[in-house]
């Protein structure tokens, strides 16, 4: 409108798409992930001195750590910026100096943008094309009523599920690869493809996971490792399940109104086994009967946090799963999400969620 404030209409225009959503993001999730992304590179307070000298040696090793982040060529620019800032403040203050310092800050804001926004692209088709390695057609598993769900905590996760179906017995593979973000999420694809070129020779559930560690871990870097299960449905309705260090099975026995967490020996894959992986692993086969609830899930379920930094934890899964047992399988579903969020409340999702439920037909 002609003759309204212009200080009011650039507000206006800088603050037309913000919430406060956005503000409590910022404060409580992203400024917490940009201190532990600089804080990893930076070497552990010195217990022995006192907290202002700790503080000020934490605030220079944050700097320290920003400006290697930075290409030495923007480096560059960046402390010639803080050099003119400086000299424009001094006494007496030059006004010059202090405007070529904003220029070349926000140029460097400029060439960082355009850097996050073009990788930003990149893990949009990332995420795309992860999500269409996900099931997403209705599963299908004789005896079985099956519900499945899967949420990365960033844009790609490390999390993986999968339903494989032949004409013997179906397959369930749940994994989880250490870490969050597009390292995990990469190989994730390549423990599928594995999987996949494995089927071809091998059907027993033990025989895959020894097989697939023998394939997968010579390309796994050191700091990276991955915990999987893999599941057997077999004609008569049996389960065998094989277990490289992932969390356990969760059998919920309708007849008995009780729970049995089906645990066989296993250790992550990628971890210094020493060469006791394969002497270790073992496979078990249970029946269940009908009704009866069957839950695999990734550490990413009962460890979701809320603020107070407490876990969901696995009494609260069996309780969600033993109050809604008499329902269906995605009300149960339902039931068990609404229960994580309504536990998380403002808290932001700390990992990858990821769980599948049978239910005996």
């Amino acid at each position: 409108m002609p003759g309204s404030n212009p200080i009011k209409r650039l507000f206006d225009l800088y603050t037309s798409d913000l919430s406060s959503d956005e503000i409590t993001r910022l404060i409580k999730r992203d400024a917490g992930e940009v201190y532990e992304f600089f804080a990893k590179d930076i070497p552990k307070p010195d217990p022995s001195k006192n907290k202002i000298v700790r503080g000020l040696i934490l605030i220079r090793s944050l700097f320290n750590a920003f400006l290697l982040k930075l290409t030495p060529a923007r480096r560059i620019f960046y402390i010639a910026a803080l050099f003119f800032f400086i000299i424009g403040f001094s006494a007496p203050m030059k006004p010059g100096y202090i405007l070529l310092g904003f220029i070349i800050i926000n140029l460097l804001l400029a060439f960082e943008l355009a850097d996050k926004l073009s990788a930003k692209g990149e893990l949009d088709v990332a995420r795309k094309i992860q999500s269409d390695l996900i099931p997403k057609h209705p599963l299908n598993i004789k005896n079985f009523q099956i519900s499945s769900f899967y949420e990365p905590a960033r844009e790609v996760g490390g999390d993986y599920f999968d339903v494989i179906e032949s004409k013997e017995r179906s397959y369930l593979i749940i994994g989880d690869v250490s870490g969050k973000g597009m390292a995990a999420a990469l190989y994730m694809v390549r423990v599928q493809s594995i999987i996949y070129s494995l089927l071809d020779n091998f059907s027993d559930v033990k025989d895959l996971v020894i097989n697939l560690k023998k394939y997968f871990s010579s390309s796994l870097r050191k700091e990276y490792f991955l915990t999987l299960s893999i599941a057997s449905v077999e004609e008569d309705g049996s389960i065998i399940l094989a277990r490289a260090g992932h969390t356990p099975l969760i059998w919920f026995k309708s007849g008995t109104q009780e729970f049995e967490i089906v645990c066989p020996h296993g250790i992550g894959i990628g971890l210094n086994d020493k060469g006791i992986f394969e002497k270790t692993l073992e496979s078990v086969k249970i029946k269940p009967e009908k009704n009866d609830i069957i839950f695999f899930y990734t550490d990413g379920v009962n460890e979701a946090m809320n603020i107070l930094m407490e876990q969901f934890g696995e009494e609260n899964i069996k309780r969600v799963i033993k109050n809604n047992s008499g329902k269906s399988i995605d009300e149960i579903k339902r039931a068990l999400l609404n229960a994580l969020v309504f536990f998380r409340g403002e808290a932001y999702q700390n990992d990858d969620i990821t769980f599948i439920i049978l239910k005996a037909g």
